[in-house]
């Protein structure tokens, strides 16, 4: 197929302070085997030399379009203006730190069929480069997804590794900031047109401390022990089921009566009636999880406790942390 006749993909870059490893991004982006691309980067706000490799990659390749913003916009803002700026029938999300296979666009782009996303799995790498002999899949059961309710509790569709119908985002891209953007963008996808997994490790993901998300961390039992960590997994989880609860009906319906749930066990000792509910619909809810049918039992089953128990055993990971301004 000619570059003209392949609807054109945006990548949308976000950077700040990413000179260290954005050369290696670049360069794997316009080695990308899909012809008819276009790369978007946006930078929030660099003070090292982020900007300044930006405009040398610009001068060499009319692919690449660059802007800066007048002030730090946060990253959730920061990618809301990638997508504005982006003309692409399909986006692809891209980080400043990883570095991207040659085939992955045109492989994600092949796979994507009518669905609304398509996702690969990843390889992870350390900061210098060097695989850590694992990937995404080791984390989850990756898989196709037609039914958002299994993005509730975790997901494993990462924005560095995803391809959408810009149609995803409606006719004004409004990112909500309770949300992670990859998670929601995955579990829109997944009620409005399904999401297709791709196999392929396609991407090169870095981990080196200080990403918007360390696989490695946020799966390594310490990461737990964080004061407040369990009540911000509450939270984040509450505001997952209330944006879910505006989707048509029947879907609105499971999605509002899990949230109703969920937050009457936030002030109640005992919590059977959203303990039953998970039990019930634990095939649907706990899918990308790589656990047995024993387990996913007693995880159901765990909450039975309500949170004002939990604080009596677990007070510092149930507190509710104000983030100072």
């Amino acid at each position: 197929m000619s570059a003209a006749a392949e609807p054109l993909i945006s990548v949308a870059l976000c950077t700040y302070n990413g000179e260290r490893y954005l050369r290696q991004q670049l360069d794997s982006l316009l080695a990308q085997t899909y012809s008819n691309l276009e790369i978007v980067a946006v930078d929030d706000g660099s003070t090292d030399r982020t900007v300044e490799l930006l405009r040398e990659y610009e001068q060499r390749d009319p692919r690449l379009r660059v802007a800066v913003n007048p002030r730090n916009l946060g990253f959730i803002r920061n990618f809301e203006r990638t997508l504005v700026l982006a003309k692409g029938a399909f986006i692809a999300p891209c980080d400043q730190d990883d570095i991207w296979l040659p085939d992955k666009l045109r492989i994600l782009a092949s796979r994507i069929g009518n669905h609304a996303m398509a996702y690969c799995d990843s390889e992870l790498i350390d900061a210098d480069g060097r695989s850590l002999g694992m990937s995404m899949s080791r984390f989850w059961a990756m898989q196709d997804l037609n039914d958002p309710a299994a993005l509730i509790v975790t997901n494993c569709v990462s924005g560095h590794a995803m391809l959408f119908r810009r149609e995803l985002l409606g006719e004004a891209p409004q990112l909500p900031a309770e949300i992670f953007h990859d998670w929601w963008l995955a579990m829109w996808a997944a009620a409005n047109g399904g999401v297709v997994y791709c196999p392929e490790k396609l991407v090169r993901y870095r981990q080196h401390g200080k990403n918007v998300t360390d696989v490695l961390r946020a799966h390594r039992k310490r990461a737990r022990r964080i004061p407040g960590s369990r009540m911000k997994s509450f939270d984040d989880t509450a505001w997952r089921l209330r944006y879910l609860s505006t989707l048509r009906q029947p879907q609105g319906e499971f999605f509002g009566e899990l949230h109703k749930l969920w937050l009457r066990s936030e002030t109640a000792w005992f919590a059977p009636s959203l303990a039953t509910f998970i039990l019930h619909h634990r095939g649907r809810l706990y899918r990308l999880l790589r656990k047995g049918p024993v387990s996913l039992v007693r995880k159901s089953m765990s909450h039975i406790f309500g949170l004002r128990l939990r604080r009596l055993f677990k007070p510092a990971k149930y507190a509710r942390i104000v983030a100072s301004t």
